[in-house]
């Protein structure tokens, strides 16, 4: 009774019109990135299966192949999109993830890591 419920209910939300549209392009870039990352990570986790002694009994590199894809994906996406937590543009303020920025630094103690991260980004 409950999965007729359930079925019901994606049934009857599957033909709702609703438009759809991403708020930021950088969201929309983020799910695309992450889109082709579960691509690539299916495609060596199926090549990885394929090359194994026992193929029909190793699906779960297929699986984990698309998850770490996925995982990396999107963060290459967070990435690549966002640079500060504040952003100023054409006068209005987007927020997003800021994205580290590594340096090594040379010390009296020596060599040393070095991560920075702006917090507002814009032209004033």
């Amino acid at each position: 009774m409950k999965t007729l419920k359930v079925l019901l209910v994606a049934a009857a939300l599957a033909f709702v019109p609703v438009k759809a549209s991403a708020g930021d392009y950088e969201v929309a870039n983020v799910m695309d990135d992450a889109l082709y990352g579960a691509g690539v990570g299916g495609m060596v986790g199926l090549g990885l299966m394929l090359l194994s002694t026992s193929p029909t009994s190793n699906w779960n590199y297929l699986t984990q192949g698309v998850g770490v894809g996925i995982i990396a994906g999107a963060a290459y996406g967070v990435y690549r999109s966002s640079r500060a937590f504040a952003q100023v543009e054409d006068g209005q303020i987007n927020l997003g993830m800021p994205s580290p920025k590594f340096a090594v630094q040379d010390t009296p103690v020596g060599l040393i890591l070095v991560a920075k991260t702006d917090l507002i980004a814009g032209q004033f």
